[in-house]
């Protein structure tokens, strides 16, 4: 039997030999796509190809992709765990062809790889065609019907004709679309059951788990338009994707993906840290393990390819699917304290092969997740326990749905995700207001001004097909030939008086963490102020302003100037992000790794993954490494490099970067190499000072560097220097002798405060007892209710003394400050829950005076807003009392 890794690198093999550029997967966390949570697709980092936006220096491409699917209409959350083939993590195989070989070669090389090199039985295959689209104009698929009869030995009733639903793929609403041929395989009766066991074929694209879909073959020939109709498009693409994890359980043999070894090293530590062992049953405790391996998974990829954990997006995203975990956990496996987080070793051993960044980043990982097991932990009792209530109410009416509202305030409150509090519902037969639900999260998103957006600036199609911006921002010496800040230039397109895009541009576009170049573009009645450069495929968009000119009438030729003293920050603050991610590295370890960070004209911010707080010696001295180094002025070498060599000979590459295959390698002094495409001052004198200004922390595991540089960082210092002195001469001393100064202040201070504490216990006492000297007595029990001067705080001091020193006694006390009457309400041990009952007279008074609060039987505080109802807080307050003792 084939292992997985044996069954991957055969493929890739495979289409290596037909040509086919191996390409490296991309981050699952999207770089330049802002319309992705995650990449879903092998074809995501293809798509500016699709889209005519972007080019390859190849026409054939293989590889396999991470991919993660948890929202929107690609979905399979839910399945997770209860069928034996959906996933929010999985693999996908995939071969490309841009422009080059179309429906022949892919139909017949799918064929041969599966019937001839992986020796599946070709009698158990189907393969699907698209039958036709009356509305949209579109025949069957002949082509590809009669191709797969002619050179492949599947016989014709085993081709069969599906509509657009199941055999039309569509990038979106608009864009490039096409039909596609799927190759389904039929398991065997031991694999679940189907309608018809005589006829399997009946059981395609039936949703069932023995006959399945293996390899989706997308012949890409039309593009959508605005108003929905077709239209050829000038170069037909073949786009296949096949799951790999079903892939393996095929060639193994097994009836379910997770009876193989893809998941095999998870279910042993599942045991290992649980007692737990995995089955093949729809038990319980069966499908968490099944849900928990899964979700591991998932975590471990998008960590080890720079997510985060977070309140939105792609982070609620995994936070979502961790919590659903720990929540089967607690459950289904009865584990109270955090376990998942010990998973990841076994993550590693089954993907660490493929996919190192997980190896590389293991503790790392594995600290994120146990910091959001700790942090779910302690709610998640409190939680269920809620959703058991609220559970048991709605039976209790003979209902079948809980209030959206009050199942909201499990996400609220607990931080239970919409699709876990819905998922328990299920469990209980119940289900959850959609609506209510709806209404009570966006009342909540604004209270809260919650906001996020995945969007993109413009209709891409107004750019479809345009030719590549030609970038010329590198000088003369560090790969480039020009002077990287001005040159003569044609407009090409101007988009809405607002997006502006040049044949050549010496315009930096963000990348890489450094932010986009500003400046002018200017010519004959035309002038654009820019503020920002991005890239969308292989165009750079200026954006900005119009103030003179017009979209209709561009001039010939303009001249692009980039502003140059803020240019020239920029590269100060990206050079010294390098030193600085060296200095790291030389004070906290190897594993101080970038996790992020923003390259600007006015700072530089850098994110690291270190467990701990960075001390005041670490920084002083990482700051004291930099300058140093700066202060050396050694000249930066760039080289353009195969990535592969580079990367071996130890050049830093980023987790979560995607790299061509030409990199540019940075390197300074020979201790500092890293792959970087962004733009460097020429030697790292021209840097001036370097000023680390805070540390932080971002979440666990990962600490943020705030720093400065060049004259930023200097009138900084200045500004710094002037408050010292201006300090110091408040205080009547010397900088030098500031800080001994402060230290004697305060001591005299918490000297005041405990006398001045002292006093106040004292003069509690005293009041107390003219209070006791005028009480009222009740039945041997002396009562107060009265009118005080003083906040709560010497209420309080005030009440504790009669009720601790003086025999049975009860009361309240008040005062007016302001618009709001703070109150107390007290009870002597011998009589408080028995006779009085401190809180409840605190929660009526206040309710008087329109507020709340409450307490404990013999002490509790409140307060109100209403200070004209004194009066008559004071008299229900006798009254109460009254009744209570008599």
């Amino acid at each position: 039997m084939k292992s997985a890794q044996e069954i991957r690198q055969t493929f890739l093999d495979y289409f290596a030999s037909k040509d086919h550029k191996v390409v490296p997967s991309a981050p699952v966390v999207p770089m330049n796509d802002p319309t992705l949570l995650f990449i879903n697709a092998g074809m995501n980092q293809f798509k500016d190809v699709f889209l005519g936006t972007g080019s390859r220096d190849y026409s054939r491409a293989c590889d396999t992709q991470k991919c993660v699917r948890v929202s929107g209409k690609h979905n399979d959350l839910e399945e997770v765990g209860v069928d034996t083939y959906h996933h929010t993590y999985f693999e996908m195989l995939g071969n490309w062809s841009f422009g080059d070989y179309f429906k022949k070669d892919a139909i017949t090389w799918a064929w041969d790889l599966l019937v001839n090199v992986y020796g599946l039985d070709p009698n158990r295959l189907y393969a699907t065609v698209f039958g036709g689209d009356e509305e949209d104009g579109l025949e069957v698929d002949r082509e590809s019907e009669e191709l797969w009869a002619e050179f492949t030995d599947i016989p014709k009733d085993r081709i069969l004709r599906f509509g657009k639903k199941d055999n039309f793929w569509e990038m979106g609403d608009t864009g490039p679309c096409g039909p596609c041929t799927e190759i389904h395989y039929d398991r065997g009766p031991g694999a679940g059951d189907i309608p018809d066991p005589n006829n399997p074929g009946a059981a395609v694209n039936g949703d069932f788990p023995r006959v399945i879909e293996i390899w989706n073959l997308v012949f890409i020939q039309y593009n959508r338009n605005k108003d929905g109709s077709l239209e050829p498009l000038p170069a037909r693409h073949v786009d296949t994707g096949m799951g790999f994890e079903r892939l393996v359980a095929v060639l193994q043999e097994k009836n379910s993906n997770y009876e193989t070894d893809l998941f095999a090293p998870i279910f042993a530590a599942i045991k290992e840290h649980t007692g737990v062992e995995h089955g093949s049953t729809e038990s319980p405790k069966d499908i968490a393990c099944r849900v928990i391996a899964d979700h591991i998974r998932t975590l471990c990829i998008a960590f080890a390819d720079g997510a985060l954990p977070g309140n939105e997006g792609r982070g609620y995203v995994l936070r979502r699917i961790l919590r659903r975990a720990a929540r089967f956990g607690r459950q289904n496996l009865e584990q109270a304290k955090p376990f998942i987080y010990r998973l990841v070793p076994s993550v590693c051993k089954a993907l660490g092969d493929v996919f190192s960044e997980i190896a590389e980043r293991q503790d790392h990982i594995a600290l994120l997740i146990e910091s959001e097991e700790v942090a779910f932990a302690k709610t998640l009792d409190r939680g269920l326990a809620l959703f058991s209530d609220l559970s048991a109410k709605v039976k209790g009416k003979n209902q079948s749905e809980i209030p959206g509202e009050e199942a909201f305030d499990l996400y609220a409150t607990f931080g239970f995700p919409r699709d876990l509090v819905e998922l328990m519902a299920r469990e209980d037969g119940l289900t959850v207001a959609s609506l209510g639900w709806d209404k009570a999260q966006e009342e909540h998103r604004m209270a809260s001004k919650a906001s996020g957006s995945f969007g993109q600036r413009f209709d891409l199609r107004l750019i479809e097909g345009m030719p590549a911006t030609k970038s010329s921002f590198y000088r003369e010496g560090q790969c480039g030939s020009g002077n990287g800040v001005s040159l003569r230039t044609q407009p090409l397109k101007l988009i809405n008086d607002r997006f502006l895009i040049l044949a050549e541009t010496p315009f930096y576009s963000e990348s890489g963490g450094q932010v986009g170049d500003a400046g002018r573009v200017s010519g004959d009645g035309f002038c654009f102020e820019v503020e920002s450069t991005q890239k969308e495929g292989s165009l750079v968009i200026h954006e900005g302003s119009l103030s003179e000119g017009s979209a209709d009438e561009l001039p010939v030729e303009v001249i692009a100037e980039v502003d140059v003293p803020r240019r020239m920050a920029i590269m100060r603050n990206h050079t010294a992000t390098h030193l600085l991610h060296w200095a790291l590295k030389e004070v906290l370890g190897d594993h101080a790794t970038q996790q992020g960070s923003l390259v600007g004209p006015d700072k530089l911010r850098f994110d690291l993954t270190h467990p701990v707080a960075i001390s005041a010696p670490e920084v002083a001295r990482i700051e004291s490494l930099v300058n140093e180094k700066i202060m050396a002025n050694k000249n930066l070498v760039t080289t353009l490099e195969d990535l592969g060599a580079a990367k071996d000979r130890g050049v830093t590459a980023l987790f979560g970067e995607k790299y061509e295959e030409d990199v540019r390698v940075v390197d300074i002094g020979g201790y500092s190499t890293e792959l970087c495409g962004g733009i460097h001052v020429d030697a790292t004198g021209d840097i001036g000072p370097f000023l680390i200004v805070s540390e932080g922390a971002v979440q666990a595991g990962v600490r943020r560097i705030e720093a400065l540089t060049g004259s930023v960082a200097i009138e900084r210092l200045q500004h710094e220097r002037q408050l010292l002195s201006q300090s110091a001469a408040a205080l009547k001393t010397k900088p030098d002798d500031l800080l001994p100064r402060l230290v004697a202040l305060q001591q005299q201070i918490k000297d005041l405060r405990k006398s001045g504490g002292q006093k106040s216990a004292a003069d509690a006492g005293a009041l107390a007892k003219t209070l006791l000297a005028e009480a009222t007595d009740f039945g041997g029990v002396k009562v107060i209710v009265t009118k005080v001067d003083g906040a709560a705080k010497e209420l309080a001091a005030i009440a504790d003394a009669i009720r601790n020193n003086h025999g049975s006694a009860a009361g309240l006390l008040l005062n007016v400050v302001g618009d709001k009457v703070p109150l107390v309400a007290f009870a002597s041990k011998d009589i408080a829950g028995k006779q009085v009952h401190a809180g409840k007279l605190a929660k009526e008074i206040a309710s008087v005076l329109g507020g709340g609060g409450g307490g404990r039987p013999d002490f509790a505080q409140a307060g109100g807003k209403n200070p004209d109802q004194v009066e008559a807080a004071l008299a229900a307050a006798r009254a109460h009392l009254e009744t209570a003792l008599t």
